[in-house]
This record gives C-alpha cells, sequence and structure tokens, in this order.
C-alpha cells in the first residue's frame, strides 16, 4: 500500500510538472473583452501579437473581439484548467465587418432606449454589445433595483430575430464601459487596465489624512475611489509607526498630546502642557523609563548651577564687605596742592 501511495505521489508530480512545462512552452497573452473590464489569459500560439492588438477569441458565448492588455508569467496561469487558443489577429476584412457591428449596435441601442421609454421602465440603458458571428446580442442596463423586462424582451426578440439578454450592471462596471476623465485629470482607470473591483472603504481615505469630503473621495461612478486602495499598504505600513492623535507622548520639552500626524513626512505636531505646539518626528518620542531619567538629569543639572551661582555670588558679596585701606598721599601731590593754595 506505501508502495502504491508513492507511486502515485510521483505521478501527480510529474503531471503537474508536464504541465508547468507545457504552460511555460505557449506563448501565453492577457485580453480583455470591449464590454466588461474583466481580463483573460488565451495561448496566442505562433502568432505575434503586440500590447493593445484586437484579437478574435472563442468564448462560450461565440467569436468576440478582445484586446490584448499585457503578458501573464507562466505562475499566474498554473491554477488555469484550460487554456483556449486565440482565433487570429484581426485582418482588414475583420475590421470592416467591426465597423458595421459597432453601426448595427448604435441602431440596436436607440430602438431599446425608445422602447424603454414607451414602456417607462425604471432602467437606464448603457452598451449594447453583440457578438462577432452574431450569434447574440446583450443589452447592459442600470438600475436601483429590480426590473421586470420581459415585455420589452418580447419587443427585442421580434425586432432581431437572435439571441437577446438583458444584464443589469453595477455603477462601477457603468463607468468602465463609458469610461471618461477622472479629477486627476487622466481617463479613468477603470476603463484603461483596471481587471477587477476592490473592496473601497472609509478607512483608507481617513489613514491617508484625504478630507472625508463624498465629492473629493468619490469618482464618476458616484463610488469611493479605486485609487485609494493603491497605496493602502504603504499607508498602513506607514502610519503605524506614528501616535495617534490625542496619544500623550513623552518628549525632550516635556509631556504633550499628539494634535495632528503628516503620514508622508513621518512627524507630528503636539501640545505640550504650557499650550505651546511643537512639530516633532517619531525618533523624538522618548520612553516613560527615559523621560523620567531626563528630568531627573535636568533637576540635577539645575540644581547643580544653583548651587554654583550661589557659591559666585557669595564669593562677590564677600569681596564687596572687605574693608579697604586709607591710600597715603605722596609728598610730591602734597607739595603741589601747596603751591596751588599760595597766592600769587
Amino acid at each position: 500500500m506505501v508502495a502504491m501511495e508513492n507511486m502515485n505521489d510521483i505521478q501527480n508530480a510529474e503531471s503537474t510538472q508536464g504541465d508547468e512545462n507545457n504552460i511555460k512552452s505557449k506563448n501565453l497573452v492577457c485580453v480583455r473583452f470591449l464590454a466588461l473590464p474583466v481580463s483573460y489569459i488565451f495561448d496566442a500560439g505562433e502568432m505575434e501579437i503586440g500590447w493593445g492588438d484586437l484579437v478574435l477569441v472563442n468564448t462560450e458565448a461565440g467569436l468576440s473581439v478582445a484586446k490584448v492588455v499585457g503578458f501573464p508569467s507562466p505562475e499566474e496561469a498554473s491554477g488555469l484548467d484550460e487554456i483556449k487558443p486565440v482565433v487570429r489577429k484581426l485582418t482588414r476584412e475583420d475590421l470592416d465587418k467591426l465597423a458595421s457591428i459597432r453601426a448595427k449596435e448604435e441602431e440596436c441601442f436607440q430602438f431599446c432606449h425608445q422602447r424603454i421609454i414607451a414602456r417607462n421602465l425604471p432602467m437606464k440603458l448603457t452598451r449594447v454589445e453583440q457578438m462577432f458571428d452574431g450569434s447574440k446580442t446583450t443589452f447592459y442596463f442600470v438600475a436601483e433595483g429590480r426590473v421586470d423586462f420581459r415585455e420589452l424582451l418580447k419587443d427585442l426578440v421580434e425586432r432581431y430575430r437572435t439571441r437577446i439578454e438583458l444584464r443589469q450592471i453595477g455603477s462601477r462596471q457603468e463607468s468602465a464601459m463609458l469610461g471618461g476623465i477622472g479629477s486627476c485629470g487622466r481617463e479613468v482607470c477603470c476603463s484603461v487596465y483596471l481587471t477587477s473591483f476592490q473592496r473601497i472603504s472609509v478607512k483608507m481615505a481617513k489613514n491617508q489624512n484625504m478630507t472625508l469630503n463624498p465629492s473629493k473621495i468619490s469618482g464618476l461612478c458616484g463610488k469611493l475611489k479605486c485609487c485609494l486602495a493603491y497605496e493602502k499598504e504603504s499607508y498602513a505600513n506607514l502610519i503605524d509607526n506614528l501616535p495617534k492623535p490625542g496619544k500623550k507622548v513623552f518628549l525632550e520639552q516635556g509631556e504633550a498630546i499628539v494634535v495632528s500626524i503628516n503620514i508622508i513626512n513621518q512627524t507630528f505636531v503636539a501640545k505640550l502642557s504650557d499650550r505651546r505646539f511643537i512639530k516633532s518626528t517619531v525618533s523624538d518620542i522618548l520612553t516613560e523609563e527615559e523621560y523620567r531619567r531626563l528630568c531627573e538629569q535636568k533637576a540635577a543639572d539645575a540644581n547643580r548651577q544653583k548651587e554654583q551661582h550661589q557659591e559666585e555670588s557669595a564669593g562677590v558679596d564677600s569681596e564687596r564687605n572687605r574693608p579697604r585701606s586709607k591710600r597715603r598721599r605722596s609728598s610730591r601731590s602734597r607739595n603741589s596742592r601747596k603751591k596751588r593754595s599760595k597766592p600769587e
């Protein structure tokens, strides 16, 4: 039994190693579909594909156009069960066909928008996507709650006579589809390179000392900005070194209360007991034991200086109180006074 288990382990290890070698030998590309910010890994085979190229891939719904957004490492693709191949790069004929598909999508958008208004449905149409082979058309919309769109679906099927899907998306996906310019002056990240949406919290903005104004920390979608998560770990590590506002710290100048902190510069402003404000760094903070020793040393130095000053004062006073001897005048000075006193 032990021998059989060892043989099975060896076979599993060999199969795993064989899969890794097969992945390393493949020309992997990471593609992103034009409708949703989701990336997938495909095998380009012997094709020479560069970043930003449009390729045709085979999905579960049919042939679809995708854009190359990167080249993953074999480690990133090691957990995938199956990696589908890229059909081909888009040719001139494919680009012409893609232009006609875009025109058809625009016509579908206008018709669906009219039917939504006519049936007074609480939904906002965002985008229409048609598969490259025309086998399916997907209508993406945004709504606050669930919408009964059965009658709308009948109108679309009757008009286009193909497989229709109505898919509800969130506000973040809507921003990724439509794009736009963010407050930084650049195109929003979700429509350029983000492939997934992280969970964003107000705590991230607090850790970065940002003003908690919804108009400042919210994106075009009305949700918290995705870029708040970019430096989350860095700020979390930096803020651990700083004392929290309101905490008592021991400094060389005395005991103080932290008023505000500067995470980037690793400095803080503290208020002393005499109501003075000082700016300090993390290295200036003393432990309570160090602060007690410093106070004792300062007190000893003050006493020593006081005693020295008293000794110096006592010496000056003794010098002042010493009796002075009368100075004896010389005979020359006496004779000169006599001469000046005689009348002419």
